[in-house]
């Protein structure tokens, strides 16, 4: 008797997805490629809009699951799997080449002039007054409350950035094809971050505020890093002072935590920081390496006992 499972699988579903990720990356290239010939002019309201819609509504949601094996093996499934991976790598090839363009955009800029438009048009305030304003309207919401709220929904998206989000589920289908579905897990549809986890309790917290805080980022509450640290704040309150320091801080607090928790967060850190993976990992190694300073490598040395004496037994 066949297994029941199996009999569920809805290839026409897979196939529709297929075909129509094709043809949305074939979209997003020629969006992408406007955006870098006019140095960011064509970026605005509608694209990020765009591109927010294309993320949640069609991307995350979309069937592409299945292996190719003799069950189901079909001549069609391959040439569209096919397509679908010339319609990706240009995206991935885009992204990687211009990466600080698409970082560079002007999100903030965005948002900070649609809470105008929107909320206050007859306003005398300067950005500057404004932007703190939209601040303290963030800073009174927690992260679930914030991404749900009509505010991030019809003005504060627009500072997040989606060109990161669908480079990296480009990245992940990428895999997908060229390994054949190997060890498939499903993509991570928590793109925002929301959750209620606390990885690291205040203990851990005063420790590291006691000792870092005005060496490898700036005077901070040690309230306001508790929620950056434990990825609650719908605003970043940290300012890093020296990158090599802090990162190596977060590569010590990344291993206390289990391995699915501790990605859970290194990649949660590392969005809030606009850092990548490839430069957290060539940064916080500095501190460890042959080229290291004597500065650097005592600063090493310390956080590994700190991280031995005392923060490794309030994680037990």
């Amino acid at each position: 008797m066949k297994n029941t499972e199996e009999e569920k699988v809805n290839v026409n579903n897979i196939d529709g997805s297929i075909v129509l990720l094709a043809k949305l990356y074939s979209d997003i290239n020629k969006y992408w490629a406007l955006e870098v010939n006019s140095n960011g002019s064509n970026f605005d309201f509608d694209s990020q809009d765009i591109y927010r819609h294309l993320l949640e509504n069609i991307m995350l949601v979309s069937e592409i699951i299945e292996k190719i094996n003799p069950e189901t093996e079909k001549e069609e499934r391959i040439v569209l799997l096919e397509h679908l991976h010339e319609s990706i790598i240009p995206n991935i090839t885009i992204y990687k080449k211009y990466e600080k363009i698409f970082k560079n955009l002007p999100r903030k800029s965005l948002e900070l002039n649609e809470f105008r438009k929107r909320k206050h048009s007859k306003s005398t305030k300067n950005d500057k007054e404004l932007e703190l304003l939209l601040y303290k309207i963030k800073e009174i919401q927690n992260r679930e409350k914030y991404f749900s709220s009509d505010l991030y929904n019809n003005i504060g998206f627009l500072a997040h950035d989606f060109h990161e989000e669908l480079y990296l589920y480009s990245s992940y289908i990428d895999k997908l094809i060229t390994t054949n579905f190997k060890n498939f897990k499903p993509y991570d549809k928590n793109y925002l971050m929301i959750h209620d986890k606390i990885f690291f309790n205040m203990g851990i917290v005063h420790l590291i505020h006691k000792n870092y805080s005005d060496l490898a980022f700036e005077e901070i509450s040690e309230i306001e890093l508790y929620k950056v640290l434990n990825l609650q704040n719908t605003i970043n309150y940290l300012e890093i002072k020296n990158v090599t320091k802090i990162t190596y801080i977060f590569h010590k607090l990344h291993k206390t935590l289990t391995k699915q928790i501790g990605k859970q967060w290194l990649k949660g850190i590392l969005k809030e920081f606009k850092f990548t993976k490839r430069y957290y990992d060539r940064k916080y190694r500095i501190v460890k390496s042959q080229s290291a300073t004597e500065n650097e490598e005592a600063f090493a040395n310390e956080v590994d006992t700190l991280f031995k004496d005392k923060i490794t037994l309030l994680t037990s």
